[in-house]
């Protein structure tokens, strides 16, 4: 057997088109869809990142607030920014870059935003709407993996699902969706310490690999014919690697490409996401 492997570039481009069509019309009611993004500190990785959303916002007509604070902004003055923006009504969604610097509270900061604002949607309010049968907002990267499996029929009620991976980012959020109202699969969440880990990811229909662990989860660990999304990234002497070795496509039947960035599909839910936002409160 040899995977099929998801065009994540094509359907990223069919996003950004339609992404533009939502803008264009928002636009003709005299509406300018606007995201304050907030950066602390110089970090390359994160840099580069910002750039490409905002690249991305002025593509389909998306206003870009850039906010850069210095690494050593103190969390009073980082809260306090992020409350001006969050009270500014030009301001659509805000977004505020992770990880921050290890002196300030992500928590507090993620909280700080009114929950029709937050983009990333891990604020608590955001968190607990993915286990109801209308999610408020999903987390960008969640987002895009539940869009590649909702458009190719994957998700199926009581699909065994396993996540590989327990972050805020995607592992927890993608938990909470996925065994949600909205969804209801079979989720296991495992970590690099799981007893069994290779027997419960050889049992699961789709794995969803987000450890951070470069080339973790080999042939053996997966069954023949499974879904396999990966979005962990390691850079071990400066190339990219993801979670899933390449030799997995061996066994597969669908995977997302070896060893490349699921970045586009972050970028682009990112991109409706603040598109839902300015729709809902034009709504309200």
């Amino acid at each position: 057997m040899t995977a099929r492997f998801f065009d994540l570039e094509a359907m990223g481009l069919r996003l950004l088109e339609e992404s533009r069509s939502r803008a264009v019309t928002l636009q003709r009611q005299g509406i300018v869809p606007c995201l304050a993004l907030v950066e602390v500190g110089d970090d390359p990785q994160s840099a580069t990142y910002v750039t490409r959303k905002i690249e991305d916002c002025k593509k389909v007509g998306i206003d870009v607030r850039k906010v850069v604070l210095p690494q050593s902004v103190t969390q009073s003055a980082l809260l306090a920014q992020v409350q001006m923006l969050d009270a500014d009504n030009a301001v659509s969604g805000i977004l505020v870059q992770l990880p921050l610097p290890s002196h300030l509270d992500e928590g507090a900061v993620i909280q700080a935003i009114s929950p029709h604002k937050d983009v990333d949607g891990l604020h608590p309010v955001n968190l607990l709407s993915l286990t109801t049968s209308e999610p408020s907002v999903i987390p960008c990267t969640v987002r895009g993996i539940d869009a590649l499996l909702s458009e190719t029929g994957f998700i199926r009620d009581g699909a065994r699902v396993a996540i590989l991976g327990r972050g805020k980012l995607v592992g927890l959020p993608a938990s909470l969706l996925l065994s949600g109202q909205s969804r209801n699969t079979t989720i296991t969440i495992l970590h690099r310490k799981s007893k069994n880990l290779r027997d419960i990811l050889k049992n699961s229909d789709i794995i969803i690999a987000a450890a951070g662990s470069a080339h973790l989860v080999t042939p053996d660990m997966v069954g023949a014919g499974a879904v396999v999304i990966d979005v962990g990234m390691r850079w071990p002497e400066g190339t990219l690697r993801g979670d899933v070795h390449p030799d997995v496509a061996e066994v597969a039947g669908w995977m997302t490409p070896p060893d490349r960035s699921f970045g586009v599909m972050t970028r682009m839910m990112l991109l409706k996401t603040v598109l839902d936002l300015v729709e809902k409160k034009g709504a309200a």
